[in-house]
């Protein structure tokens, strides 16, 4: 069954979007069964990290099973728009991590924090908007 390309392109977003953050989570448990997260007070078991992939596997076969029903075939996208794509993401977390839009954590800055905090965001902002325009530029898109 194929689907009009909104919804599929959606599918595809969400198929993404879940193989990235479930080969992020494989790093951490990697990490876990390495000894990386030695720190860690609440230890994940042998047997819970087994679980914890059992469902992973549950999910890409779920989202590989998905895809072949709608007929849908994952790109791999441009580097350029995976680099945009990144960049749009950590414009809209500095977005919200300005002073302003940080009221509902019940605490006010101290006024010299406010403004250092500022500055630096400002200073990420600026520095992510440049390299921006670098892969706009080498795009060929300004």
């Amino acid at each position: 069954m194929a689907l009009s390309e909104l919804h599929a392109r959606r599918l595809a977003t969400v198929a993404k979007m879940f193989e990235a953050a479930l080969d992020r989570m494989e790093l951490t448990l990697r990490a876990v069964e390495e000894g990386g997260e030695a720190t860690s007070i609440a230890r994940i078991s042998v047997e819970q990290v087994r679980t914890i992939r059992d469902r992973m596997s549950a999910i890409r076969d779920h989202l590989r099973e998905g895809l072949e029903h709608f007929s849908i075939k994952l790109q791999k996208p441009e580097p350029q728009q995976m680099l945009v794509a990144e960049l749009s993401t950590l414009w809209v977390i500095l977005e919200n991590a300005r002073p302003a839009r940080m009221k509902g954590y019940g605490q006010e800055f101290a006024p010299h924090d406010k403004a250092d905090w500022e500055n630096l965001i400002q200073a990420l902002m600026r520095d992510t908007e440049s390299i921006r325009r670098v892969v706009m530029k080498a795009s060929g898109k300004s």
